[in-house]
């Protein structure tokens, strides 16, 4: 059942911020997916990765990494080795796709996103806010902020700030959070800036300035805080990602960058950076990085175009605290930026992108894992994480076709994904995902599409999958290869037969032979193919 829009003055400001939004959510539509564990009890937590779209990874306390998925949140205590999940919209957490997290000593936050249907389509709701004080051992759910329709005018300091109410959580949804030492920050694309120091029990709403103004002191507000597309509102009332340190605050909307002076009362002014004015690429801001190093601070921001002329996708990146700014890495779709020490990590629409010196990239390759026979089928990464707690520092990497670790930079890699276990009740079966395969869609890398075939091994094994068509005719003959682990595995079709030609749409079977030592086994499983 679809979430309704509570009065007139949500339906005219739903109808203003459509068009826009629509972009926000191509840009995560494919991840953020409500999808339920197959589970047969009430467990809130259970094994293995929520789902292989990975946007986010942070690491806390001295063995913990949190996972950002489109089913939930994962996380890990032993690096990789074993991972947990939580079921969405049970004990204490939010509804939906992780989509920001933050953390601080012992303190975490996340908010969720989730689908709602209405008639003009499935469009992003806001699935509300959790927090943990004890490293995720118990979990407070928190509702997504909204307004009441007589919430027009708030205290800001002294001063009376109009503000256009936010009555519903759709298209209300949070996409960062920053924890500094005396609030807890959100900026959610139709809810603006706000923060808590309250633990979420109260949410105070934040003047940013309008689409006309550079600058925002502390003092009187002349306009309405207005997230509706101009003529009627302001694109800098839209938030999408924040950064906190000391008595600084950047924040990133669909009107250019923000940097915030926070006085001791906690009154901010603020001064706006926009492609026309500051030298940034591009007005919509969706991520902002700190980079410390050798006693210099650069701030990094990925910056897309919004509406203004002349914008265009790079990296932004400022040394003297936003007074210039520089662009880097044009082209791509920056997803996330990661910092450490010397070194930058690009997340972007065509891979992982590092630099040494802030100026040239290099692009990794593409993520095979020689052990496991796995590749990652995406060439989109959206998180990225270096680990230093382990030696030699790992880097983690999230994608929307699973997640990978490499300890060597990037000579070899450790992929690990959400599955279905082949064996159950003692019994091994093989099945094809997705199905039906779509091939001009699915686990797209290079100008392929592909569908894996999983089955476990009892034991090393040799290995050949060969598929056949629905006259039984051998369309596909893959290489027998040796696969030296027992455990859960799966081997990949692309859709195409030994001479390299697209196969017709219909039904395929999918023969999978294991040798193992003298003893050979067969399986068969069925896959859909579709254009």
């Amino acid at each position: 059942m679809g979430t309704q829009i509570k009065s007139k003055n949500s339906s005219r400001w739903f109808l203003n911020i459509l068009i826009l939004f629509f972009c926000v959510s191509q840009l995560h539509s494919q991840i953020f997916r409500l999808l339920s564990p197959s589970l047969s009890d009430s467990t809130v937590e259970y094994s293995g990765l929520a789902s292989n779209g990975i946007t986010a990874i942070v690491s806390q306390g001295q063995n913990i990494l949190w996972f950002a998925t489109g089913r939930g949140l994962s996380k890990t205590e032993d690096f990789g080795e074993t991972f947990k999940s939580y079921l969405p919209a049970t004990g204490g957490l939010p509804k939906g796709g992780i989509s920001a997290i933050d953390v601080r000593d012992s303190v975490i936050w996340i908010a969720a996103v989730f689908d709602s249907s209405l008639l003009q389509g499935e469009l992003q709701t806001g699935g509300g806010l959790a927090y943990s004080k004890d490293y995720g051992k118990s979990w407070h759910f928190v509702s997504q902020p909204i307004d009441e329709n007589t919430d027009t005018v708030s205290d800001w300091y002294g001063n009376r700030v109009r503000f256009l109410p936010v009555t519903t959580p759709i298209m209300n949804t949070t996409w960062d959070i920053s924890i500094s030492d005396r609030w807890v920050y959100i900026t959610s694309w139709a809810g603006g800036l706000r923060r808590t120091a309250d633990w979420g029990k109260t949410w105070e709403r934040v003047p940013l300035p309008s689409d006309d103004e550079e600058f925002l002191e502390c003092g009187p507000v002349d306009y309405v805080i207005d997230p509706r597309d101009p003529p009627l509102g302001n694109h800098n009332h839209k938030g999408f990602s924040v950064l906190t340190y000391g008595d600084t605050i950047w924040v990133g909307t669909a009107g250019g960058i923000n940097l915030g002076i926070v006085n001791e009362e906690g009154c901010i002014s603020w001064r706006r950076i926009t492609a026309q004015n500051g030298g940034i690429s591009g007005n919509w801001v969706v991520d902002i990085e700190r980079q410390v190093y050798n006693g210099k601070t650069i701030i990094w921001a990925a910056t897309l175009p919004a509406e203004g002329p002349n914008e265009y996708r790079a990296l932004s990146k400022t040394e003297d605290g936003g007074l210039t700014w520089t662009t880097t890495l044009e082209g791509p779709w920056c997803y996330n930026i990661v910092a450490s020490d010397s070194i930058v990590y690009a997340c972007t629409d065509e891979g992982l992108y590092k630099s040494i010196d802030g100026e040239n990239w290099a692009k990794f390759g593409y993520i095979v894992d020689t052990e496991k026979n796995e590749a990652i089928f995406s060439e989109k990464v959206y998180a990225a994480l270096v680990d230093k707690r382990e030696n030699p520092p790992a880097l983690w990497v999230g994608t929307g076709d699973g997640l990978a670790k490499t300890n060597d930079d990037g000579t070899t890699w450790n992929i690990m994904r959400a599955f279905q276990p082949a064996k159950k009740n003692g019994k091994m079966r093989i099945y094809a995902y997705p199905n039906p395969f779509a091939p001009n869609f699915h686990n797209r890398i290079g100008d392929e599409g592909h569908v894996r075939i999983q089955y476990f091994l009892e034991k090393p094994s040799n290995v050949q999958l060969e598929v056949f068509n629905f006259a039984m005719e051998l369309v596909y003959k893959g290489d027998n290869h040796f696969i030296a682990t027992a455990g859960d595995h799966s081997e990949s079709w692309n859709g195409k037969d030994n001479n390299g030609n697209p196969v017709a749409n219909g039904v395929y079977f999918c023969r999978l032979n294991i040798k193992t030592g003298v003893q050979n086994s067969y399986y068969w499983t069925k896959v859909i193919v579709i254009k």
